[in-house]
């Protein structure tokens, strides 16, 4: 009698469970059938350039451009649009809150390649040129080498660093800020995303002499140089916001100013922009173009 009465008491409670699984499963919206790349999420239309780490085309953000292209003009706000940035150094981080301002005077301004600091703008680098750089190996594990314990320890030990033949490519970027998450993700197949640096430069060509202020922002840490003199440095975990920061009064010669900039990010986005204030505070949006060398 006792054993029976247990096998009825069990098989309802499993008839209860299962009924409150049910309910629940209808109840509960339910996320939509499909890849995650598809734009419905849970029944919501989704933008898909807001999606986090979503893998967009390059050239939706960025058109390459040849090195004899004809002169660009900042946009109507005063931002520079075309840069010549390198394919990114590896430089793993786990979290941003290594990005003191010691921590990014040292790795920022760390030579990887010669030539790399030049204020000469005759020996600049053009699109297709390629140098070899060694770098520390991606770490193991989820988001691009910074998952789990479990994963990164399931995962065979890397190699302390890696060599990279990395190519210069020169861009007009189609946004006011220039996303590099998405130029590390289009050129090398969502292989390289997290824990990088970027190192760019343009060159900007005044009719006269100019006293002006750079203004940049980034994110993650950044440090700007106006030929080959360190002007702003944007240090610590940060989004980036346009005029983040403010450099001192910079004169820009009549002819080639050169313009650098190196951008670092950890496990998350990255992107910069930068344009130049007159010292009545208004941008500078004439008298100025920009090239590739």
């Amino acid at each position: 009698m006792n054993r029976n009465f247990k096998t009825i008491l069990a098989v309802g409670m499993t008839a209860v469970l299962v009924a409150c699984g049910s309910s629940k499963s209808a109840a509960e919206p339910q996320p939509a059938s499909g890849s995650a790349d598809d734009s419905q999420v849970a029944g919501e239309s989704i933008d898909p350039q807001r999606v986090a780490n979503r893998n967009v085309a390059f050239d939706q953000y960025f058109v390459e451009i040849k090195p004899d292209a004809a002169p660009a003009k900042p946009d109507d706000k005063g931002f520079i649009r075309r840069w010549t940035i390198i394919e990114p150094i590896n430089k793993p981080n786990s979290g941003n809150t290594v990005f003191t301002d010691s921590y990014i005077q040292t790795e920022l301004t760390k030579e990887y390649f010669p030539g790399q600091f030049s204020a000469d703008i005759n020996s600049l680098p053009k699109a297709g040129d390629q140098v070899i750089v060694e770098s520390e190996a991606p770490r193991a594990g989820g988001r691009g080498g910074f998952g789990g314990r479990g994963a990164a320890q399931a995962a065979p030990a890397a190699p302390a660093t890696i060599k990279d033949t990395l190519t210069w490519h020169s861009v007009d970027s189609k946004l006011f800020n220039i996303k590099l998450i998405r130029f590390a993700t289009g050129l090398t197949n969502g292989q390289k995303r997290y824990g990088l640096i970027f190192n760019a430069f343009t060159v900007i060509n005044c009719e006269q002499d100019m006293v002006v202020r750079l203004a940049a922002g980034s994110n993650a840490s950044s440090i700007w140089w106006v030929n080959g003199e360190k002007v702003l440095t944007l240090q610590a975990d940060r989004r980036m916001v346009a005029d983040d920061g403010m450099s001192k009064r910079v004169t820009l010669k009549k002819g080639k100013n050169l313009v650098r900039a190196a951008v670092i990010n950890g496990p998350g986005m990255s992107d910069m922009c930068m344009r130049f204030y007159e010292e009545d505070g208004t941008t500078v949006v004439k008298n100025i173009t920009i090239t590739n060398k």
